[in-house]
């Protein structure tokens, strides 16, 4: 019954933080999103050329901004085309409390575990928000770029994981991706202890050896 109500009360503070924070959050991860929307152009006849927090038009609050250009081929020299793209802050908050809240808030048998756990959370985490809010925010320059070329073959797989994110995929990875980090941390740490077993073993049949001898 105290677990359930931890959890319960854990919960409660994440949303209610997500909330707060929404809008500190998403200005202090756009210089991230910046960076891996350029990491994905890299291939593409894209250029990136911000992203920013900016008040929503169409609703109360605020959104992610993408600004990027298209081009036809990437040799052309001017760009053939504008794109805008917005995500609101309150989806791309999402991510990392429901990833954070399930990776920190699940039990531990000792600090050194929640340690691990952070230290394998972080890249993970990264990955995670590329593959969901960053992916959200380039996905109009993959529109436009397949609009451009006259071939909508690249944007079907694209058109594809959008409707899975949009379908409760997101969701579902936040999660798998949390307790994907939890089972990982276990495992290493059993692994640690076994191999520290095994050394400390060998050592004392050294030890014993040695006594043996006349």
């Amino acid at each position: 019954m105290r677990r359930e109500r931890g959890w319960m009360l854990a919960a409660l503070l994440g949303l209610g933080l997500g909330a707060v924070g929404a809008d500190s959050y998403a200005r202090m991860a756009a210089p991230f999103y910046l960076a891996a929307a350029r990491v994905i152009s890299v291939l593409q006849p894209w250029e990136i050329v911000t992203v920013e927090v900016r008040p929503a038009k169409s609703s109360p609050g605020a959104e992610l901004r993408l600004i990027g250009t298209v081009r036809r081929h990437s040799s052309d020299a001017r760009p053939s085309a504008t794109v805008v793209s917005h995500v609101q802050v309150g989806e791309s908050v999402e991510t990392p409390v429901v990833f954070w809240l399930l990776v920190l808030a699940w039990p531990v048998r000792s600090g050194r575990e929640r340690l691990v756990r952070i230290a394998l959370g972080i890249p993970l985490f990264l990955l995670l928000a590329s593959a969901t809010t960053v992916y959200q925010l380039t996905y109009g320059l993959a529109d436009a770029s397949a609009a451009l070329a006259g071939d909508q073959s690249p944007l079907m797989l694209w058109d594809r994981w959008s409707r899975i994110l949009e379908a409760g995929g997101r969701f579902t990875l936040e999660v798998a991706a949390a307790l994907l980090i939890i089972w990982s941390a276990a495992r290493v740490l059993s692994t640690g202890r076994t191999a520290m077993n095994v050394l400390a073993g060998d050592t004392d049949q050294d030890d014993g050896q040695q006594r043996v001898r006349p």
